[in-house]
């Protein structure tokens, strides 16, 4: 990267890659550098050349990857400043700088007054930052997920995909058993990847609880496009202090696909290599126990938001049939939800890819996902025997909602409050972040707490099996204001 844009690549939170780390074994081959190249002069001008051509195209590209709206207007005035940054980087420096005091006069700071338990100089608040959001960061994304939108080959960058076959554990590995009084702690948190304040308060939170966790389990999200230096910086150094005491897994996800999953599966070998605490060596992965299972499955390597390769389909009806033999609560985990963009109906993933395990052969206790972009708790319903947990609000900004009024399933609770308390006037149109916790206990119920980023507790809710062979119920619920 030449050095007259390298400042300003690292001020749009680019971190150049690390070069890639050797395998911690001689059985696992090394992963190939498989990173998506940053947008350069070259891309600029075929992102330019294809949009004065096919702009409703482009834009459509856009969109899609963004999951909001792109209007003409902001697309040309974002290339007009990707070229400055190749031809005449002050200028751009410029414009930046008047960009962001006109936020800072619009937005203001946080009140004097305003602070929370675990609020720390080491960690600041810039309330006025709009990394990764898709409209006010359109710039960034282009930037650093452009290359991939103008499909400049990403499939000859995908690393190879990971299969339980030829490993001794079947990618099966063992819970601790609860005991009384001594429940089975596990975080469980998405979209946690930006490295910006929340999620770094977030891991502050997971850390402090030190060996009381034995797992912690994120569901997938490194922003912008899953790069080396996006999984070091967002992922690797906010959870390192992590390592010694918790053993932590981490699924893959389509914004990790942007790069081909090189730096996650590199990431997954660098942490095992630490020790034997940390075994997870493919993107899907079975934790159990006596009466518990944590099922990780990836929605994303084969196609964004699915499940339909046979061979992981014959694995899942594996695990999930063996937890119904022996009455182990399944907890399925993945990255993609299995309700809609519209909350009115079903997924692909679970109306077609996993509709007989699921829905027909009702194996499926708690379903826990990150890709919704928020917090919220489903209870069961007619035809829809799981309960549901959506965790994607654990860094990344998104746009701040109302519970739907037409659900698909009954909604017990949702994370509605802005990222700020009202009384700040700051930041109401971001939502709040946060992660779950769940509490497996020897009598084989669970406890599951939603506590967002400056740890205040949301909802609380106690799941318990009705009967010997009975579903998985609602069985209390507290739910903050």
């Amino acid at each position: 990267m030449e050095g007259r844009w390298k400042q300003l690549y690292e001020s749009l939170g680019y971190r150049p890659p690390a070069s890639a780390q050797p395998a911690p074994s001689e059985a696992v081959p090394a992963v190939p550098d498989t990173d998506l190249p940053v947008l350069g002069p070259e891309e600029l001008e075929a992102l330019r050349a294809a949009f004065l051509k096919e702009p409703e195209d482009v834009l459509r590209w856009t969109e899609t990857g963004l999951g909001a709206r792109v209007t003409v207007g902001a697309f040309v005035e974002v290339l007009q400043e990707l070229e400055l940054l190749f031809t005449d980087p002050g200028q751009l420096q410029e414009r930046l700088d008047a960009t962001e005091r006109h936020a800072r006069r619009g937005t203001g700071g946080l009140p004097a007054d305003f602070t929370f338990p675990l609020m720390t100089e080491e960690i600041p608040i810039d309330p006025t930052r709009t990394r990764f959001e898709p409209r006010s960061d359109l710039r960034g994304w282009l930037l650093f997920s452009g290359p991939l939108w103008l499909e400049q080959g990403a499939a000859s960058r995908q690393a190879p995909f990971r299969w339980h076959f030829g490993s001794k554990s079947r990618f099966l590995y063992p819970l601790r058993e609860p005991a009384p009084g001594q429940p089975v702690e596990v975080a469980l948190f998405g979209d946690f990847g930006t490295g910006e304040y929340a999620s770094k308060y977030l891991a502050r939170q997971l850390v402090m609880r030190g060996e009381r966790l034995d797992c912690a389990v994120h569901l997938g999200g490194v922003f912008y496009a899953g790069r080396q230096g996006e999984f070091d910086a967002h992922v690797a150094e906010p959870l390192e202090p992590l390592l010694a005491t918790t053993t932590l897994l981490t699924l893959n996800a389509a914004p990790e696909m942007r790069s081909g999953a090189g730096a996650y599966l590199r990431y997954l070998d660098e942490r095992r290599g630490a020790g034997r605490r940390h075994p997870q060596e493919g993107s899907y992965f079975c934790l159990a126990a006596e009466r518990f299972q944590l099922i990780g499955l990836d929605t994303a390597w084969f196609e964004a938001g699915r499940h339909k390769e046979p061979a992981l389909l014959q694995w899942l009806e594996q695990r999930l049939s063996e937890g119904r033999r022996r009455g182990a609560m399944n907890i399925l985990l993945s990255h993609a939800a299995p309700y809609g963009s519209d909350p009115r109906h079903l997924s692909p993933l679970v109306s077609e890819d996993l509709k007989s395990l699921v829905l027909e052969r009702e194996w499926v206790d708690l379903w826990c996902w990150a890709g919704a972009q928020g917090g919220a708790l489903y209870d069961r319903a007619p035809g829809l025997p799981f309960l549901g947990a959506s965790l994607g609000h654990g860094g990344f900004p998104y746009e701040r909602k109302d519970a739907p009024e037409h659900p698909v399933a009954p909604v017990r609770f949702f994370e509605s409050r802005p990222r700020f308390p009202e009384w700040t006037g700051v930041r109401q149109d971001r939502g709040n972040h946060g992660h779950a916790t769940l509490w497996l206990h020897a009598d084989g119920t669970a406890a599951l707490r939603y506590t967002d980023w400056m740890g205040e507790v949301r909802c609380e809710a106690t799941l318990a099996r009705q009967g010997p062979r009975g579903p998985v119920m609602l069985k209390q619920l507290d739910v903050g204001g």
